[in-house]
């Protein structure tokens, strides 16, 4: 039972941080983890997305914290981090096309 409000409060955690999907949520988001804030596009900034590997409830903690998330060098030394943490984004709870399917990697 903790596991899965666990789950709830992550998956809602980020909806709050992340809001309607407009550009400009986009745009913080991409800038929140230390990339270009000003791309021109959703696609452009999905495209970005899929190229850093961060934790996701480590992009919120740093958020919260006014610092950037630490980005992995690769999929596998993120999931190894995420595995040893278990510090796992629900894979059910990812919407497609939104920003937390850009920044899912395959951990399992």
């Amino acid at each position: 039972m903790a596991r899965k409000k666990k789950s709830r409060s992550i998956v809602q955690r980020f909806d709050d941080y992340f809001g309607t999907g407009t550009l400009e949520d986009w745009q913080r988001l991409c800038g929140d983890i230390g990339l270009d804030a000003n791309l021109s596009s959703i696609t452009q900034c999905r495209k970005v997305l899929k190229t850093v590997h961060i934790n996701i409830h480590d992009l919120l903690d740093a958020v919260d914290q006014g610092r950037l998330p630490h980005r992995f060098g690769n999929a596998r030394e993120l999931a190894n981090y995420t595995v040893n943490t278990r510090r796992i984004f629900p894979k059910k709870k990812v919407k497609e096309m939104g920003p937390v399917k850009a920044l899912m990697r395959h951990i399992l």
